[in-house]
């Protein structure tokens, strides 16, 4: 068939102003172009200044009002669907003043405070329903295994020192590939505030009783009724308020088995996961330590998981701290070894620095992210503080350390090997001292039971029982590295957003969360309409003419 050009648009110029003329319109085609350009714009965090000023540059980009229109049905018509409820908050703000500050920024900062007092919520059911004819369509889900296995998990980050910004996620388990991506957990619940029992018993109502409901009933979407199992995973603290447990410091610290710090040192006893849900249920403080009704009765505590990478920060940074305190020990800790740790660091490229607190003239030092982490644990040359025999015991300790968490991620790790390996390295950590001191024959041990965290307990009772329980998944199924980026990203993001967009306290009391939840609408919309991110452009022809 002989193809025949057909004229769409015509540009030029008289006197330098240009002229474009458009012969018909695609509205089918216009109308996608826009929608992929909201897509980019949210996409790429990109908010209407920078937009305008682009357009200004630029005179085939939709124009800014344009844009802001399409957008603007989007969120009608998603509210319609997955709407967007307000919820009071009642409760005084407080942050843990001992907790390090995530977001710094003053503006950001400031611009969170004055949100305080509003949260937002979306249904579980309505998302349910958006997203689960198109798992059936991508073979995520089953409609002949009418089971859903949801993940929920929370995040709370800590804002400055005064509020945090708090989280809480739905991920469809089912869908194994997207776990990582911070998009593909729905934010249920988002309030700036507390982390408190108090305060997530209070934003949370709602949705525990969509779980209830679900766990009981079931829903029914397109004629069919599915079945619900569910899942928790977040860092220790959070899991400890929502069980309303003990912190993790206190004599009854296991939110699993009914272990006392007393007990922690004899290897002899084997502990498991014997604490019951249903228990607590009937009496709250049944087992000691549990002092207040668990916020979500209706997950088993077999489902209640820890986060495998908070396994690792937090061991590593135990494991850090003893090496510090050995030096503080020795009466090494001086200018001399602070150069020298820090020079060791920028070896394996970590930035780190000490600093001396004025009132207490304590040293303090950075807090390393979890790759920076994996780095020190890995590669810090121990030589250069300690004496040889000395490092290498400590070396070999750390180097079976990183060889467990390396196991604990991969899905086709024994588990009963993994218990194996890590009492065995529990064993070593407890290694006793040999000889007289201050001999030629002493040989000084590692560490004593008290120096045995929480942490340190669960990697080597439990996680090999979490292991068998959730082979299907495996444990890296359940890692919270995804809520936390999402959390980070959505405080920097949008609270600065409403500062630039002209916020300003009376503004930004719910503006905030409210875009914050309509962006995650508007994601939804892409997946589900399949938006571009990119439209096919006309091929360029560049015909050589003499300048005039």
């Amino acid at each position: 068939m002989e193809e025949i050009p057909v004229l769409e648009n015509i540009r030029y110029s008289v006197k330098n102003h240009i002229f474009d003329v458009h012969y018909g319109e695609n509205k089918a085609r216009k109308k996608q172009k826009i929608e992929s350009v909201v897509r980019a714009l949210d996409k790429g965090n990109i908010s209407r200044e920078p937009y305008r000023r682009l357009c200004a540059i630029e005179s085939h980009l939709p124009r800014e009002g344009v844009v802001s229109k399409e957008r603007q049905k989007i969120n009608e018509k998603m509210a319609q669907l997955i709407p967007i409820s307000i919820v009071d908050i009642n409760t005084k703000n407080q942050v843990d003043q001992s907790e390090e500050e995530d977001i710094e920024d003053e503006d950001i900062v400031q611009e969170v405070i004055n949100a305080a007092g509003k949260g937002g919520y979306r249904n579980i059911k309505d998302i349910l329903q958006y997203l689960v004819s198109d798992l059936i369509q991508k073979r995520v889900l089953n409609p002949h295994h009418l089971i859903i296995n949801l993940r929920i998990s929370g995040d709370g980050r800590n804002v400055g020192k005064k509020i945090k910004h708090v989280m809480i996620t739905v991920a469809i388990l089912d869908d194994k590939n997207t776990l990582h991506k911070p998009n593909h957990h729905y934010t249920i619940v988002l309030y700036p505030g507390c982390k408190n029992y108090d305060s997530l018993s209070h934003m949370m109502a709602p949705f525990c009783h969509d779980l209830r409901d679900l766990k009981d009933h079931g829903l029914v979407i397109n004629n069919i009724r599915w079945n619900f199992q569910f899942y928790f995973s977040s860092d220790w603290k959070f899991l400890a308020i929502c069980l309303g447990f003990n912190s993790a410091n206190s004599k009854n610290f296991c939110p699993w088995c009914t272990i006392s710090k007393p007990q922690q040192g004899n290897l002899s006893k084997e502990w498991t996961i014997n604490k019951n849900i249903n228990k607590l249920i009937e009496k709250n403080n049944y087992y000691e330590g549990h002092s207040r009704k668990p916020l979500f009765d209706m997950i088993p505590l077999d489902h209640w998981l820890p986060d495998e990478l908070h396994v690792m920060l937090r061991i590593t940074d135990r494991l850090w701290s003893l090496l510090i305190a050995e030096l503080v020990e020795q009466n090494s800790f001086n200018d001399t070894a602070r150069k020298i740790i820090i020079d060791e660091m920028k070896k394996i490229k970590v930035n780190f620095q000490f600093w001396q607190d004025q009132g207490s003239k304590t040293w303090n030092y950075t807090s390393l992210m979890g790759n920076d982490k994996l780095k020190v644990l890995q590669f810090f040359d121990l030589t250069k503080i300690l004496s040889r025999r000395r490092a290498a015991i400590v070396r070999d300790l750390w180097d079976k350390f990183y060889e467990l968490y390396i196991k604990m991620k991969d899905p086709t790790t024994n588990a009963e090997d993994f218990k194996n390996d890590a009492k065995n390295w529990l064993t070593l950590f407890l290694t006793p001292s040999e000889g007289i001191p201050n001999t030629r024959e002493f040989k000084k041990g590692l560490y004593q039971p008290d120096n045995i965290t929480p942490y340190i307990h669960v990697l080597v009772y439990h996680i090999s029982e979490f292991m068998t329980i959730h082979h299907k998944w495996g444990l890296k199924a359940f890692s919270c590295s995804g809520i936390e980026k999402k959390n980070h990203e959505q405080v920097s993001y949008f609270f600065r957003k409403t500062m630039k967009d002209g916020g300003g306290k009376k503004k930004s009391q719910s503006s905030a969360i409210v875009e914050i939840l309509q962006h995650e609408n508007r994601t939804l919309f892409y997946n589900h309409n399949n938006i571009p991110l990119n439209c096919q452009n006309p091929k360029t022809i560049h015909i050589k003419t003499q300048d005039i």
